[in-house]
């Protein structure tokens, strides 16, 4: 075992460089290999405005793939991870990371942000269902099709699928009447917030849908902005005051994209003036009640792994 620890760590040395170790190999008697863990610790410097230096955290991946050495101990380099594939894993590890901190943000804050009046345009096709069901309690197919203009008929049976998904709607034989859900909410919920709840519902529960088949993609790009303020604060546990260029430079850092001035600083506003985050002078940050709601969230996470847990 010894000698083939040896064999592992020299070519790993080698092969991936900085931040990427190997686990001691395991042997597999049936098999006749030994297999070891390609795991990752990756610095995140963490910057407050506030003051000078940075804060270390690291990042843990507990699994990129695995290095297989035969009984010979010779890599076989069939089944192993090499540098390409390692890397090309660290990149999708890293992308997961910020994308389920997307998540957590929409989770805690997806009432706030259904309050931003630029914004109401990305559930209007859903109102148009809801405004509908509230005064009448059903949408038939009849109406789905006369009269209705082309990119509607075209675009609404997605949304349909999608609150019906939810149970927001059912389908019966002539078109679509208030589903469980709805039912519930409409007896629960106060009258004048009922419609922002069901919205916040919709983005809260199915945001990876809007943004990936809707391709709401002005609604994302506040999102984005959003976790460059909550991302390195659910490292630290305490608030990070940026200051917008520091925002724009993370989002370049994290995102692979420039973001125009302008367009930060508007994203930035409608985020303050909606509570999802907080402007104290130049710089921004988190809240705190949010961001202990967040942490409770990432918490019951599982552990960054190319391979199921």
């Amino acid at each position: 075992m010894n000698e083939a620890k040896t064999v592992i760590d020299r070519f790993a040395e080698k092969e991936f460089g900085q931040f990427i170790f190997v686990d001691a190999p395991v042997y597999d008697s049936e098999n006749k290999m030994h297999s070891a863990n390609i795991k990752s610790k990756i610095p995140v410097f963490i910057h407050d405005d506030r003051i000078p230096g940075y804060q270390v955290r690291v990042l843990k991946i507990d699994s990129l793939g695995k290095l297989y050495l035969n009984s010979n101990l010779q890599l076989m380099t069939e089944i192993s991870t090499l540098r390409d594939k390692c890397y090309s894993n660290l990149e999708e590890m890293l992308d997961l990371w910020r994308r389920r901190t997307e998540n957590i943000i929409v989770s805690t804050t997806a009432s706030n942000l259904v309050a931003i009046n630029e914004f109401k345009f990305a559930f209007s096709k859903f109102e148009l269902v809801l405004d509908h069901l509230e005064i009448f309690g059903e949408v038939t197919n009849v109406e789905l099709r006369r009269r209705m203009p082309t990119e509607d008929k075209r675009k609404l049976p997605r949304y349909l699928s999608l609150l019906e998904d939810l149970d927001l709607v059912r389908k019966v034989d002539t078109g679509y009447i208030p589903g469980n859900l709805l039912v519930s909410i409409e007896k629960r919920v106060p009258t004048d917030e009922k419609r922002h709840y069901i919205l916040a519902h919709i983005l809260r529960t199915r945001y990876l849908t809007l943004r990936d088949v809707f391709r709401l993609s002005l609604l994302e790009l506040a999102i984005k902005i959003e976790n460059m303020i909550y991302l390195p604060e659910l490292e630290t546990g305490e608030s990070i005051y940026q200051k917008h260029g520091s925002i724009g430079r993370a989002f370049k850092k994290h995102y692979k994209e420039h973001i125009n001035s302008l367009h930060l600083t508007r994203n930035l506003s409608r985020l303050e003036r909606c509570g999802a985050i907080l402007r104290d002078g130049i710089r921004y940050h988190g809240v705190d009640e949010y961001r202990d709601e967040m942490m409770a969230l990432k918490k019951k996470l599982k552990p960054l792994s190319i391979y199921p847990q």
